[in-house]
């Protein structure tokens, strides 16, 4: 009723009820809620896209944290990470080859006891999954179980650990 145009469309309909006036009504009423509800549902499809894609960035973000293995600037090979040293480190590289389990790679006691929970299966899964860097499916060709069998044990195994660190004192 803002609209002049609008305004004078309503007074001819009600003080002139003829059948055209009322046609011309109705198809600018008609105009009018098309135009609303079209902003409606840009607007809305607007806020939800714009909330998954916060959503997707920041889940993102906490998988893929920014590294430093990428080289320092166009000319150079080397990156930021070889000239980190960590002196405290007692990880031998002979040893790491050599080994068989995961949980000879673990330094930290409260995750190392977390993973000796695990059955052998979850151990052999996680194992190949984080140290040998396999996918599911991958693993799932190893081991001569379907992709989904894989995922759901590589489930259920961080989900114990993350229990059993919650249990036993997470810092």
């Amino acid at each position: 009723m803002k609209d002049k145009a609008n305004q004078k469309l309503f007074i001819d309909a009600i003080c002139n009820p003829t059948e055209e006036n009322r046609r011309k009504l109705d198809l600018q009423f008609k105009k009018y809620y098309f135009s609303a509800r079209f902003i409606a549902l840009v607007s809305t499809t607007l806020y939800f896209n714009a909330i998954n894609y916060d959503k997707r960035f920041q889940r993102n973000k906490k998988r893929f944290p920014p590294t430093i293995n990428r080289p320092l600037n166009d000319m150079e090979e080397d990156s930021l990470i070889d000239f980190i040293e960590d002196t405290d480190s007692q990880i031998n590289l002979d040893d790491i080859i050599r080994s068989s389990s995961i949980e000879d790679y673990i330094e930290d006691s409260l995750l190392h006891e977390a993973v000796r929970q695990l059955s052998s299966k979850q151990k052999e899964v996680i194992d190949l999954y984080y140290v040998k860097g396999f996918t599911n499916t991958e693993i799932g060709k190893r081991l001569n179980k379907s992709q989904q069998a894989i995922s759901k044990l590589h489930k259920n195994a961080l989900k114990k650990i993350h229990e059993f660190i919650q249990q036993n004192g997470c810092e």
